[in-house]
């Protein structure tokens, strides 16, 4: 029986897509750190060797995920090179913003498929991994307030990421009988995606949020080693927002 107060995660795969930076890289070090044979992904095959380097462990894994099969092949290479797949964040995404009247038809496909259709498509691959496995498992998807209540200028990226926390709602529902979690994470950090590696745009930010401070990372992947660990283990189909009150404001 797994010891619940434990953190640890050794002997355990995790896959972080786009984690050659920002909060994913800043998750793979994390997860790492607790002891889990972390897969590094993205796009370039160079950058994901580099970021792997830096990490106890970590294998790199790049991956284009605008495919319609890309999940099923990217889980299917992250199994042949470490063996089995144990934890999977989704924290690819990107941000294509514009008003409503000028999201371009490419613009909105663009934005859902690597958002929702991607991660989706990881999510289904990763099941049928874990339902064989029969040793159950974690996944954390990164969704945003903007999936809860809008955001001006960010229609495709509200739609996005409001679908991926359904689909974990749903995953939750389905996937349980089968000791797999599944949770969402609402994240605010100072990314390059977000501009609030500026200091003075997060100083702006900060005085408006309850805490006055923007996470870093960090903060972050620590959220999410907790979501994956066994300290989590009766946690399931919830939305943890991880961003100093913002949704609060």
């Amino acid at each position: 029986m797994s010891d619940i107060t434990s953190d640890r995660l050794d002997g355990r795969v995790a896959l972080v897509t786009g984690s050659t930076r920002g909060i994913g890289s800043a998750i793979a070090e994390r997860l790492a750190a607790a002891g889990a044979t972390v897969i590094v992904h993205g796009r370039s095959t160079d950058r994901c060797a580099e970021v792997a380097a830096q990490i106890p462990g970590a294998l790199p894994v790049a991956f284009d995920l605008t495919s319609a099969d890309a999940g099923d092949r990217l889980v299917a290479a992250v199994v042949a090179k470490a063996n089995r797949l144990d934890i999977v964040v989704n924290n690819a995404g990107v941000a294509l913003d514009n008003f409503i009247t000028g999201v371009t038809n490419d613009r909105w496909a663009d934005t859902l498929t690597a958002n929702l259709t991607a991660p989706f498509a990881i999510i289904r691959a990763a099941a049928r991994v874990f339902k064989i496995q029969a040793n159950g498992g974690a996944i954390v998807n990164l969704t945003s307030t903007s999936g809860e209540r809008g955001n001006p200028g960010q229609a495709a990226y509200a739609a996005s990421k409001g679908g991926l926390h359904a689909v974990t709602q749903t995953a939750a529902r389905e996937l349980g009988r089968f000791a797999v979690r599944v949770n969402s994470i609402s994240p605010l950090a100072a990314t390059e995606m977000n501009g609030l590696i500026d200091e003075d745009r997060r100083e702006v930010v900060a005085k408006a949020l309850p805490l006055g401070m923007v996470a870093d990372p960090s903060q972050i992947a620590e959220a999410v080693a907790f979501l994956v660990s066994d300290r989590a283990a009766y946690i399931t189909g919830e939305l943890m927002h991880v961003d100093a009150g913002f949704h609060l404001t």
